[in-house]
């Protein structure tokens, strides 16, 4: 858990010091109010239920075409060895296919002449992306993968189906911690929590700081796959309204 307390601790004693009338008061504040601010972020961990890879066929060719016919003869035996093994038809996506030159290393004549560069041959890759909805038989797919023709696979990064219950408990307990640490520095004041003025939740992170899912404890080996758990955190702000006892 992580939290901080950003409470106008200062602004308590001016306000409580003068006149009302003299300071500023805050939207929601009455008179003779403070405004407490806690930040509180609140966790909570779940197994992961979905596995994604990458799992790619690169062949080469003396021509474009040759390497992407043989590339392509591997490609659809790898997809359906993927289907085979219970991968749904919606979980198998492409995610890069490609055909490029392979070019002879340059020497000094050449470059110097200005000659355009020696194709040797020519690379086909295509790449498909995985969801593994069953962990449990992720060892199983992957050895399947190499057996049928992939030569690359890239990951895993593991999710959640649904990660709304997960979101739900850490709210419960960014708020749980908030309130604990509100009446602590209430009553450390001489004061009292009167009531919650605002709740504020951080976005997602790629569009702001805040709320932020990673994984721990997730790695892949030769064969066994350890997928660990999900750390789901929320960040809450949330505004008191303070009051002397």
């Amino acid at each position: 858990m992580r939290l901080a307390v950003l409470g106008a601790l200062a602004a308590a004693g001016a306000l409580l010091a003068t006149p009302a009338a003299a300071q500023p008061i805050p939207v929601g504040l009455g008179s003779g109010e403070v405004l407490l601010s806690v930040e509180a972020t609140g966790e909570t961990r779940t197994r992961p239920d979905v596995m994604t890879i990458t799992a790619g066929v690169v062949t080469s060719g003396p021509t474009g075409r040759e390497a992407l016919a043989s590339n392509s003869l591997l490609a659809n035996r790898m997809i359906a060895a993927v289907r085979a093994a219970g991968v749904r038809l919606e979980d198998v996506q492409t995610s890069e296919l490609s055909v490029s030159p392979q070019f002879a290393d340059e020497d000094d004549d050449n470059r110097a002449r200005n000659r355009p560069r020696r194709i040797l041959g020519y690379t086909a890759r295509n790449e498909v992306e995985l969801r593994l909805r069953d962990l449990a038989t992720a060892p199983r797919i992957i050895e399947s993968l190499f057996e049928n023709g992939a030569n690359e696979v890239r990951g895993p990064s593991f999710s959640l189906s649904n990660p709304k219950p997960a979101e739900a408990l850490a709210r419960r307990d960014a708020v749980a911690v908030a309130t604990e640490e509100a009446a602590t520095y209430a009553d450390a004041l001489n004061m009292r929590i009167v009531r919650v003025l605002r709740v504020t939740e951080r976005g997602n992170p790629d569009r702001e700081e805040g709320r932020y899912i990673t994984v721990t404890g997730s790695r892949i080996r030769t064969a066994p796959v350890e997928p660990g758990e999900l750390t789901t955190s929320v960040t809450l702000w949330i505004d008191y309204a303070m009051a002397p006892k």
